[in-house]
């Protein structure tokens, strides 16, 4: 009896301890410790309820209270977040602690007036407000936002086949590549003459360039913001896999949807081809970085070429020259050591569950942001 009494204490106090370990390791809203990652660090797990215009001006809200329809795209610079939301076409911003050791509410900037707040679309689906306010405009599925150097925003509104951008100070939101119809045609001409097929990343190349995932015509292209000319840098249009070390100009993509970039490389995600690969800049040549390119959810400890992705969306490159990659179809962030070759998942196994995450963003101090996006969330994690 004393024995059967010992094994059920000890068996009591070893489930204790790993619910223990778990609350730890995955806190959830409402969990404790308030300062474990990874945590809902935005939305309310619910889109908004109504599809009326906005009023003007915008509430600020805590982000913890501010429903957040699908959130995709994610940018962070210095202290300032943006996100963008496809259920309801808008742009949102915020502010942020990079001290991790800080609490929920004052990473994500509640100490102060900085709460989250719209910066532009309406509410509403549509293709309008150039030359006007942004908080006016309508976009139709603003998938992915960047910040140049003067604070100006550059939104992919994907599902008007064009680029558009909000100028800092005026707020004034203006078309700078993209006619608006769908299609591929351009190059070597005025951007917003050109024709895009649903363009669902963009990212600043450093030198006075944009270059744009043109997704459906399998393609990257570059804005020069300077002379206001479009030109194709990597894709031949045909939607196939590129053969390791081609010529990026003269190799096929197969659905380029999310694009990251350094000072050495820039880095793509190919939806379709469920693979990642680099363009060298000073080469020009692309080369394999990780999957098989069959769909899949295998390889996790060995080789990340060797590896299966199932429909990868979102790119960042940590501080340790790791890159996060947004395996979206299967739920998860998984992380590519590039020297190593390694593989891994980092969020998705544990209590927190992801549903068809989209963007990321990375801080370097404080870590990372992800649009969850059908969960209606965005979620703070560290690799």
């Amino acid at each position: 009896m004393t024995t059967m009494k010992s094994s059920c204490f000890l068996a009591v106090v070893a489930v204790s301890i790993s619910c223990w370990l778990t609350s730890v390791s995955q806190s959830l809203p409402g969990q404790s410790p308030d300062t474990a990652l990874p945590r809902v660090w935005a939305g309310t797990g619910a889109s908004p309820s109504s599809s009326a215009r906005y009023p003007n001006p915008p509430t600020k809200r805590s982000p913890a209270a501010t429903s957040l329809g699908n959130p995709f795209g994610i940018e962070i610079i210095e202290d300032k977040v943006w996100i963008t939301t496809v259920d309801d076409h808008c742009i949102w911003r915020a502010s942020i602690n990079r001290d991790t050791s800080a609490s929920p509410s004052e990473q994500r900037g509640e100490s102060d007036d900085a709460t989250l707040v719209r910066v532009a679309g309406c509410g509403e689906k549509g293709y309008s407000g150039d030359g006007g306010s942004a908080l006016q405009a309508t976009f139709n599925w603003p998938h992915e936002v960047r910040v140049d150097r003067d604070g100006n925003l550059i939104v992919a509104d994907t599902r008007n086949h064009v680029i558009r951008r909000i100028d800092a100070k005026t707020n004034i939101v203006t078309t700078i590549a993209g006619d608006g119809v769908e299609g591929f045609s351009g190059d070597g001409g005025p951007a917003t003459e050109a024709r895009l097929k649903h363009p669902h990343s963009v990212v600043l190349d450093g030198e006075d360039g944009v270059l744009i995932a043109d997704t459906h015509n399998h393609r990257i292209r570059r804005l020069d913001l300077r002379t206001g000319l479009i030109e194709t840098i990597a894709g031949t249009g045909a939607g196939k896999l590129p053969t390791d070390g081609a010529l990026a100009r003269q190799a096929t993509l197969y659905g380029p949807r999310s694009l990251a970039i350094d000072k050495q490389s820039i880095w793509i995600a190919l939806r379709e081809g469920n693979s990642i690969w680099r363009i060298d800049r000073a080469s020009g040549r692309i080369h394999h970085v990780a999957g098989s390119g069959k769909k899949g959810r295998s390889g996790d400890g060995g080789p990340a070429t060797e590896a299966t992705f199932n429909g990868p969306k979102g790119l960042v490159m940590d501080d340790q020259r790791r890159l996060l990659v947004v395996d979206t179809e299967n739920h998860l962030i998984r992380r590519i050591d590039v020297d190593a070759n390694t593989v891994e998942t980092v969020l998705g196994n544990g209590a927190l569950k992801l549903k068809r995450p989209h963007g990321i963003a990375y801080a370097n101090g404080f870590g990372y942001l992800l649009g969850d996006s059908e969960n209606h969330q965005v979620v703070h994690g560290n690799p």
